[in-house]
């Protein structure tokens, strides 16, 4: 796996820089449903994160533990991208368990535009969230993505669907009364029943969002496995679920 996947995953998160959305939304920077991710200095989240790695080559799999914390720290003038307009940077930090060092890990950029919030890490952009909040609105939220490069040829096409809206959500952790669940994808081939002789793969990512507080799960599995090469499956499987919140 290479390394810009490796942090891709682990950091396990998804926005873009532009949109295209499968049907009109209004114009209203006081809508209210843009608190469930709330732009607001020294904001953050922190997240208990279980991953597991498939290795083809070995056919074995390692888990991962470990805390993430988000933090909204700055803000600056986007004056190439997004006409002048307010830009946030948010500071990702990790550590390898509760009580230990926090040390930064990447910087994310979001940007809140007439329409949606948009995301951008590691030079990959998404389009996170879309508003008004609707339950069964949909968008194709990777339409930015780098799906030319062979490690993100699996987000094409992938169409974002909130789902659950105003409902509450338990992280494991914490429960949250009023939250927003966007399904961004879910797709299989000849799963859960893999047979030997017969390729399959897995994609299925969501994110869970709380009102006043921001993202507070996020899920987000991708493997495949070739019937005629080593019989092995080969990729990742990341969760995030939120411990604390300020």
């Amino acid at each position: 796996m290479t390394k810009k996947i490796y942090t891709f995953l682990l950091l396990a998160v998804v926005c873009t820089a532009s949109f295209i959305s499968c049907k009109k939304h209004t114009d209203d920077n006081t809508d209210a449903t843009r608190n469930y991710f709330p732009l607001t200095f020294g904001r953050s989240v922190t997240f208990a994160v279980d991953s597991i790695y498939y290795n083809e080559a070995t056919c074995t799999q390692y888990r991962v533990r470990s805390q993430m914390k988000y933090v909204v720290t700055d803000t600056f003038t986007d004056r190439k991208n997004f006409k002048n307009k307010l830009s946030y940077i948010l500071d990702v930090f990790s550590r390898p368990y509760e009580g230990g060092i926090w040390k930064p890990v990447n910087v994310i950029i979001l940007n809140p535009t007439e329409t949606g919030l948009n995301w951008t890490q590691d030079n990959v952009k998404f389009v996170k969230l879309m508003f008004p909040i609707e339950e069964g609105f949909s968008w194709k939220g990777n339409e930015n993505a780098p799906v030319n490069d062979a490690d993100f040829a699996f987000l094409k096409d992938w169409n974002y669907q909130y789902r659950d809206y105003h409902k509450s959500y338990n992280t494991g952790y914490v429960n949250f009364d009023n939250t927003v669940t966007v399904l961004e994808n879910d797709e299989s081939v000849n799963y859960p029943s893999v047979d030997s002789m017969v390729d399959a793969h897995r994609t299925f990512s969501k994110a869970v969002y709380a009102y006043n507080v921001g993202l507070v799960y996020r899920e987000l599995t991708h493997w495949t496995y070739k019937g005629n090469n080593s019989q092995c499956v080969n990729g990742y499987s990341v969760v995030m679920q939120a411990i604390d919140y300020n």
